[in-house]
């Protein structure tokens, strides 16, 4: 598994590209989850950094849900924790946003 912090040749784009979506023109991405959309962006001009091992949080470390009456920066951390969002990614959304995005991803 290689997990690889991808930048889209459109600055900005806010969207999904073969099941990864992307924010602000990034996304980060697990190439055995993804493969065929890793393979899709190398060909198409997306520049794709690897993350170190050591970088990639452990999967057993994921928080519980906040309440929603939990103040933003709770819901920033837990966003951070199970999206592929960075920390100012996350930071950049309004409460109600990051919630919202929760509840689409537990949907997914």
């Amino acid at each position: 598994m290689t997990r690889y912090d991808v930048q889209a040749p459109v600055e900005g784009y806010n969207g999904e590209t073969g099941g990864v979506r992307f924010y602000k023109g990034r996304a980060h991405v697990d190439s055995s989850t993804h493969f065929a959309a890793v393979e899709y962006m190398r060909r198409r001009g997306y520049t794709l950094t690897e993350v170190r091992e050591e970088e990639t949080p452990s999967e057993d470390s994921t928080p519980d849900k906040p309440k929603q009456a939990d103040s933003k920066a709770v819901w920033v951390k837990y966003v951070v924790a199970t999206t592929d969002l960075t920390e100012a990614e996350a930071a950049d959304l309004k409460k109600d946003e990051l919630i919202e995005l929760t509840e689409n991803e537990e949907q997914a």
